[in-house]
């Protein structure tokens, strides 16, 4: 089956570069001008034959293919006019750069409505977990939720809620909700900038399907031991049910690292089997139980009364509360501490240190802590995890790293890469404490830190099992199917319209650095996906390919020389300017044209590799 998947995606690929490139073959037919080469890859000839003075071949790198024409540089002189593609009419030369093009949005126009015919299952665009202090969870998204619209468009899957969060450009932005009982509303949402991923994000995961999870049984594991046969069905691990995804640290958690129950569904039995995991061929990461203390607003909910009248802003880097440092990484915990009549909150915004303060009861203070989330800075203060190595040795929420073994440590990941290393031997370190009393210091805004503490501490080695067990959990689905051919047609053809849309607006926003360029990708990419999409089914394969067409067809009338767009774009300097570019411009735009293909296929390549890595 997957060798079928692997094969039937190297097919669907080849066939878009077929088709691009026997656009450009027929239109140079068309217009009488010799074709010498239809190439399926580039480089060296691998096989092929000749019919009618072309040669049709297929070639050794396998990335794209090409046509070859006479008379495509004006300097070639070798046919005669009538056969050479210099000596035809503006018109007919923009036919043969746009054939490819053209063939492109065929198919599309055709796959996308035998696709939608067929129905097409995608990811529901229903809200799973919501990320706390995320922009949806600062507009009040709940799980359950099913998002229908955004800025007024109509979505039909996740990931089409996905591209069109990340092309708002952070904006405001209408969201309309649907609530399982059919009642809908909309709420205004500000997306947030995502620097790993590099766009804009809402902070939703898609809902997990009501089915449990499908089980996977590693070979002479403790769960083929056991009983435990793929494709049964878990219900729950000591009696408590599994709804959400789970791995054997889970497992360690909930099970306290010995055997369990495990209740799974086979056929139309459910069954009882008792598992006992074995010890992990590979240890867990070394840790001595600390991370960076959050600090700096996230999130808010700006329509929380007592929220609003303290002026507490995204952003804010919280320094104390009520005179005390802020060191306790809880805003719960903190607020509530001193109960008093006024809750002060003391901030650094934007480099000055800003009081807050607003009478306060009970419930605001409860308000506050439930409706202000934070996250970490990069200051370095810790946040120092009870029951752990660091606590143990008196390490106290506040402190602030300073050096490991006589080395400065200037990033959390460097502290992390010591630990990890360290093969469980004690290492040395220093933090600087902050003081009891609330001072701060002008030239760095931050709370003035006291005297330096040294401690030893032992790194752990959390128990880690193997359980052979891995559950894969479906997410909810649904599949979009025209209800006749003239439905499925206007389906396609509004599809693919917004695609193209999609298409620019990406560009644009890539230029403007609201969408990252990480989230190119190149052949690697387009082979994965290709084959995960195989793998589901000829539907959903064929509207992949229908949108890899019209990707291909945008990403070629890009005015970039050597492409078909670079071509069409020095037809219409000649048509204004009367005369075609000179040879020598024409031939240094080749060569910068091709020099930036290239920049761009390694650059895509590289952001592949790192994905896979």
């Amino acid at each position: 089956m997957e060798f079928g998947s692997i094969l039937l995606a190297a097919i669907g690929i080849g066939l878009l570069i077929f088709l691009h490139e026997a656009g450009h073959f027929l239109a140079a037919r068309l217009a009488g001008v010799r074709v010498e080469v239809f190439s399926l890859g580039f480089g060296t000839r691998l096989c092929g034959f000749v019919y009618k003075g072309t040669d049709f071949r297929l070639s050794l790198v396998p990335f794209g293919g090409y046509v070859l024409v006479a008379g495509a540089d004006p300097s070639d002189r070798r046919y005669p006019a009538r056969e050479s593609l210099w000596a035809k009419s503006i018109s007919q030369r923009a036919l043969f750069w746009s054939g490819g093009v053209l063939m492109n949005l065929l198919f599309a126009l055709v796959a996308f409505p035998i696709a939608f015919r067929s129905g097409v299952e995608f990811t529901a665009p229903i809200v799973g977990r919501v990320q706390d202090g995320s922009a949806a969870w600062e507009a009040g998204v709940a799980p359950g939720e099913r998002i229908v619209a955004i800025g007024g468009k109509e979505l039909y899957s996740f990931d089409n809620l996905v591209v069109e969060v990340a092309l708002t450009g952070g904006r405001p932005t209408p969201l309309r909700l649907r609530a399982s009982d059919g009642s809908e509303r909309t709420v205004t949402v500000l997306p947030q900038w995502n620097g790993t991923d590099g766009r804009y994000e809402l902070g939703v995961e898609p809902a997990f399907a009501d089915a449990p999870a499908v089980l996977e049984v590693k070979a002479d594991s403790a769960a083929q031991k056991a009983g435990v046969l793929d494709a049964d069905r878990l219900l729950a691990v000591d009696g408590r049910p599994v709804t959400a995804p789970i791995d054997d640290a889970t497992l360690a958690t909930l099970t306290g690292g010995g055997d369990f129950l495990l209740r799974v569904r086979r056929d139309d039995k459910e069954l009882e089997l008792r598992l006992q995991p074995t010890p992990a061929t590979k240890p867990a990461p070394a840790r001595i139980g600390v991370t960076l203390l959050p600090r700096v607003v996230r999130g808010l909910r700006p329509d929380v009364p007592f929220v609003q009248k303290l002026g507490i802003a995204r952003g804010d880097l919280v320094l104390a509360i009520d005179e005390v440092p802020f060191t306790s990484g809880n805003l719960d915990v903190a607020s509530a501490g001193n109960a008093g009549p006024m809750l002060r909150v003391l901030v650094r915004r934007f480099g000055r240190e800003v009081r807050l303060e607003q009478p306060a009861t009970r419930e605001d203070r409860i308000a506050f802590a439930k409706n202000v989330v934070c996250k970490p800075d990069d200051s370095l203060l810790l946040f120092v995890m009870p029951d752990h190595a660091a606590a143990a040795a008196g390490m106290r929420s506040g402190d602030r790293i300073v050096s490991v073994n006589g080395k400065p440590v200037r990033t959390f990941d460097d502290l992390r890469q010591v630990v990890e290393d360290s093969d469980g031997k004690s290492l040395a370190l220093v933090v600087a404490r902050t003081g009891t009393s609330l001072r701060l210091d002008l030239a760095t805004g931050d709370l003035e830190l006291g005297e330096r503490a040294e401690f030893v501490i032992a790194p752990r080695q959390p128990p880690q099992f193997d359980s052979g067990l891995q559950p894969a959990f479906g997410l909810r689905t649904e599949t979009v199917r025209a209800e006749s051919f003239g439905a499925a047609l206007a389906l396609g053809s509004a599809l693919s319209v917004d695609m193209i849309k999609q298409l620019y607006v990406t560009m644009k926003r890539m230029v403007t650095g609201d969408v990252g360029t990480k989230n190119l990708g190149g052949i690697i990419r387009i082979s994965q996906v290709s084959y995960q999409a195989a793998q589901r089914g000829y539907s959903w394969f064929l509207y992949l390919l229908a949108m890899l067409s019209l990707n291909l067809a945008f990403v070629n009338l890009l005015p970039i020389p050597v492409l078909d767009g670079g071509h069409l774009m020095f037809l219409l300097i000649e048509k204004v300017k009367g005369s075609p570019v000179s040879s020598r411009v024409f031939g240094y735009s080749q060569v910068v044209g091709l020099v930036f293909v290239l920049m761009l296929v390694l650059f895509v390549t590289y952001n592949d590799i790192l994905q896979l890595l």
